[in-house]
């Protein structure tokens, strides 16, 4: 399974928890830049999971942590735009939430078609219904 597809399809999904465990298994895997990158993207998931959690003050400081070390990368990164990532986790966490819209993984072309791949061959497993 290709972990990364597999956290960004789960942080679109709203499944912030599972999307941070598939991204704790590529960050252990990486070196740097890499490894700041899913640091960065693992604590927004977290700030997310912290929010639906109704916990502000965790999505807060979550995201805290996680602003500098996206600011740190690249602005687009394995064909994730982090700039988009930051400015719309920027506007919900300064919001506390709605109406700000809920952020979501913007992907390059060829990065998104990966994805859909991936997600049809999840579709396709009897194991994942």
């Amino acid at each position: 399974m290709d972990h990364y597809l597999e956290g960004i399809r789960l942080f679109n999904a709203g499944e912030y928890w599972h999307a941070h465990e598939e991204w704790e298994w590529c960050w252990r895997r990486s070196s740097e830049p890499e490894a700041t990158f899913y640091k960065g993207i693992i604590q927004a998931a977290a700030a997310l999971e912290k929010w639906k959690r109704g916990q502000p003050r965790g999505m807060r400081l979550n995201y805290a942590k996680s602003r500098p070390k996206l600011v740190a990368v690249s602005p687009s990164m394995r064909g994730l735009d982090v700039a988009d990532l930051i400015a719309a986790m920027d506007r919900f966490v300064a919001m506390g939430g709605p109406p700000a819209p809920t952020p979501r993984i913007v992907l390059d072309p060829p990065t998104a078609a990966a994805l859909e791949a991936h997600i049809q061959t999840l579709q396709a497993d009897p194991r994942h219904g």
